[in-house]
């Protein structure tokens, strides 16, 4: 089958919220329409579904897969474009922390390296990225505050073009992520 017909999502939910989703998702399969990353879809007879579960810790990771019998509408003009594999607003976790980790290696060498101020659009995303990683549950709870503050720190001091603090929010954050990462990796 052509990458048309197929689509797949992963998400990380809780138990509860598991649960819930895989109700809705019955409900969908028994009315012959399913949302596939926010897209309603018809279900034909030949459709495959595949639902993989694994726990991380207090989490689900979901996978649902599907292979329609008919491409979703619009695939061909959508051919180009990535199709996302979690649900909106939830994000994989290693494909977060993997932008997280280049951005931050870009911030660490235009702050301390270049002594030159990073792109603004970096910083931000830096930011938000950091906001979201801290929503993910048995991925380092202990360290959340610290390292959300010492964000906020880095943000803060971009707004006001302070090389110095950067500089020094930059030092303090790898301090806090190789802590993490020794204890949770």
């Amino acid at each position: 089958m052509s990458d048309s017909k197929k689509q797949k999502q992963e998400i990380y939910l809780s138990v509860k919220e598991t649960a819930e989703k895989l109700r809705a998702l019955a409900d969908e399969l028994e009315s012959g329409a399913v949302s596939i990353n926010g897209e309603k879809c018809s279900i034909a007879a030949d459709t495959e579904v595949k639902i993989s579960l694994k726990v991380k810790g207090d989490t689900f990771s979901s996978k649902l897969k599907f292979k329609l019998a008919n491409p979703l509408p619009e695939a061909e003009e959508r051919a180009g474009e990535p199709t996302p594999s979690i649900e909106p607003g939830v994000e994989n976790y290693s494909d977060l922390k993997r932008r997280m980790s280049k951005d931050f290696k870009a911030i660490k060498k235009s702050c301390v390296v270049e002594q030159a101020l990073p792109e603004p659009d970096l910083v931000e995303r830096f930011y938000q990225d950091s906001k979201a990683m801290c929503t993910y549950p048995n991925k380092g709870e202990e360290f959340y505050e610290t390292f959300l503050k010492q964000a906020s720190s880095l943000l803060d001091a971009f707004k006001v073009s302070d090389l110095n603090a950067m500089s020094s929010a930059v030092e303090s954050l790898a301090q806090s992520r190789s802590g993490c990462h020794e204890k949770h990796k």
